[in-house]
């Protein structure tokens, strides 16, 4: 049955109201994750993340971008009268396959102890190593259960379970097991985590998509896997991109530096994984719509989705910029280093609320390859960018790189859009631009004033109510 605006709008607002609570729930991960900071040392925790986000990167690679390509294959599997599953088992026997060879590649290299010829992870011991890359193999499988979770309009799954599950369960388990005085209590917690993961999406995902471990059976259909591998690079250089300045942080600086960058960026996440938990969700939508409908109904859903993911991201964004100094001494004194590149960071993926779920509409019209070729330039660019601009600017010049590729991408990709004649924004998207240039005000002017925290706190509900109304007034 042919999807309709009113049924893509009832699906956009239910996978809002996900969003709020699973927003509300993500706030919990971030604020363990900088206690774990506060726990083990600005050294270990830099480390910790640095790795962290190389093994999920192995992993998106494992997967082929075939996550991403269940998102938009699979609703087409109705409208072309295939199985719902066609693809899914095909898919996931691939890819752990790839993560169990990933992981073989990676416990050769701990055994012959190769982490030690750098001295940013020559305090990685061997074993250390083994445990972050056994996890590779779980998070492979999680990543395939929500690219197909997301495809079938279930995108709650992906975000109560890998978004915020395995990301709280992971400090949680860190922590108990420190006090423990269990050894390589980090990298025993990320695996034990993603392992619970995917046990918990079994029995969820186990009607629509039943487990065949037929490795070397059915092919890949031709259709997916041609739209997965340019997809798969791309969000493969797309994380790369996301986590590269974390990593010349650190090669450049030091672990104790990219421990401080990790808790900013861990903060300023709050604002980007908004616009990444909405963008799966209007993917698929797009890829339902045929052609008539992208010329009458994209703009409303599109302005829609920008109007949600920035009226959150303006929530969120009010309070860190209120109360900076309060949020990074949850980490300790020794985190408060450069803060302003927080700011930076924080304006950034507001930006990229507002302009880069343009990314989604490309992927949702099949055009995987086109977004590769951005982000490949991208990370040109963002490389470039910190290699000069950290040994001069510090964490300031990691935050401003971020700044520079996504602005880059923000231009690039509304100027093909427009190419391509398909129009994105409505009228009711300008009440968010301007509470956006006034959220960059506060944050400039407001080291020039000495407020109270009370008087913060006016402010923030101030900023609370007229975002509500501002919403009401917009949803007549």
């Amino acid at each position: 049955m042919a999807s309709t605006l009113e049924t893509d709008k009832k699906f956009l607002f239910k996978s809002t109201l996900y969003n709020f609570l699973g927003t509300a729930l993500k706030i919990i991960s971030p604020v363990l994750m900088i206690v774990v900071a506060r726990v083990f040392g600005k050294e270990a925790f830099g480390i910790f993340v640095s790795t962290q986000l190389l093994m999920q990167t192995l992993s998106r690679i494992a997967t082929f971008g075939l996550a991403g390509g269940l998102n938009w294959f699979l609703p087409q599997n109705i409208v072309n009268n295939r199985p719902v599953n066609f693809g899914f088992n095909e898919s996931l026997n691939r890819s752990l396959i790839a993560s169990v060879i990933i992981f073989a590649i990676l416990a050769l290299c701990a055994m012959l102890g190769l982490q030690k010829y750098s001295t940013s992870l020559v305090s990685l011991s061997s074993t250390e190593l083994l445990i972050y890359s056994l996890s590779t193999v779980p998070w492979a499988i999680m990543i395939i259960y929500g690219g197909a979770a997301e495809g079938i309009r279930k995108p709650q799954y992906r975000m109560f379970i890998s978004d915020c599950a395995v990301y709280t369960a992971s400090p949680i388990i860190a922590i108990i097991l420190y006090f423990a005085n269990i050894p390589y209590a980090l990298a025993i917690g990320l695996l034990i985590s993603n392992i619970l993961g995917c046990l918990i999406y079994i029995p969820l995902m186990k009607k629509t998509f039943p487990f065949s471990l037929k490795f070397f059976g059915n092919k890949i259909p031709r259709e997916l896997l041609i739209y997965s591998i340019p997809r798969g690079f791309s969000d493969v250089t797309g994380f790369v991109l996301l986590r590269i300045d974390l990593w010349m942080v650190l090669l450049l600086l030091g672990p104790g530096e990219a421990g401080v960058y990790a808790v900013m960026v861990m903060i300023s996440n709050g604002l980007r994984t908004i616009r990444q938990g909405y963008a799966p969700i209007l993917l698929p939508v797009v890829a339902g719509m045929s052609k008539d409908r992208l010329n009458t109904d994209l703009k409303s859903v599109f302005s829609y989705c920008v109007n949600m993911v920035t009226l959150i991201q303006l929530s969120i964004g009010f309070f860190i910029v209120l109360f900076p100094d309060k949020i990074l001494m949850i980490a300790g004194k020794d985190f408060i280093v450069q803060p302003e590149a927080l700011g930076v960071l924080l304006f950034a993926h507001l930006l990229g609320g507002f302009f880069l779920l343009s990314a989604a509409v490309l992927n949702g019209i099949g055009k995987s390859l086109y977004t590769l070729k951005m982000d490949v330039i991208s990370l040109c660019a963002a490389l470039a960018a910190n290699y000069f601009l950290i040994p001069i600017f510090g964490l300031v010049g990691a935050a401003l790189s971020t700044l520079a590729f996504i602005l880059l991408q923000s231009v690039w990709n509304n100027a093909y859009i427009f190419k391509l004649n398909l129009r994105l924004y409505s009228k009711k998207v300008i009440p968010y631009a301007i509470w956006s240039v006034l959220l960059l005000a506060v944050y400039i002017l407001l080291p020039s004033f000495s407020f109270e925290l009370w008087q913060k706190i006016a402010l923030y509900i101030a900023a609370l109510c007229g975002l509500a109304l501002t919403r009401r007034l917009t949803n007549q």
